[in-house]
């Protein structure tokens, strides 16, 4: 996948996984998206956790602004930390899309998320189609005949597949299209990596 394509649909890849609070982030994440920590349960004091996880107040404080970013959990005076409802949380977040499947994406998830992206998509067409420049409408053509090409290559086929989104979305020259229709795709990226890990 050319680098251009992979900065712009993979910039809401998964959350490193290097320092300690990048491992307490996916597994307190993959607790709560899994259900061992329901909606609505109130996560044990800070020192209560720092103890379980044998972790500083750091990082743990550092990991809970991550969960709450990805709209997992909110902090109230007095009542601590708590687990949100499932409605609140980032959906199209790679993270929780993983978590929430404990690494496995259904054909469910595929579906939902395959209809998102076709909701946006056309419209983005519909401009492209006033507003593309000859330059911008044979990168389209050319990713449109890679995926022709390739029916039987997976791997080159979302490769073609991404450029022709990433193609058809820039020719929008609509600003506030662009992240909308990107994040969406960065989902169905991660998706497709947590089922076949070989795709780039």
């Amino acid at each position: 996948m050319s680098s251009g394509t992979t900065q712009r649909l993979t910039a809401n890849r998964t959350y490193p996984r290097r320092s300690l609070h990048d491992q307490i982030v996916h597994g307190m994440g993959r607790r709560i998206a899994t259900g061992e920590i329901k909606p609505g349960q109130s996560l044990p004091s800070e020192e209560a956790l720092c103890s379980e996880l044998d972790v500083s107040r750091t990082a743990l404080r550092e990991a809970m602004k991550v969960l709450r970013a990805k709209g997992m959990i909110e902090s109230r005076p007095r009542r601590g930390i708590t687990v949100l409802a499932q409605e609140h949380w980032n959906a199209l977040d790679p993270d929780v899309l993983s978590w929430g499947h404990d690494g496995r994406v259904d054909g469910d998830c595929m579906h939902k998320l395959a209809e998102v992206r076709r909701i946006v998509e056309p419209a983005a067409a519909e401009l492209a189609a006033k507003r593309a420049t000859d330059s911008e409408l044979a990168a389209i053509q050319n990713a449109f005949d890679d995926m022709a090409k390739n029916i039987e290559n997976i791997d080159a086929f979302i490769d073609a597949d991404l450029r022709c989104h990433a193609a058809i979305i820039s020719a929008s020259h609509n600003e506030f299209l662009r992240p909308v229709a990107n994040v969406i795709c960065a989902a169905m990226l991660s998706s497709l990596r947590i089922t076949n890990p070989t795709v780039i």
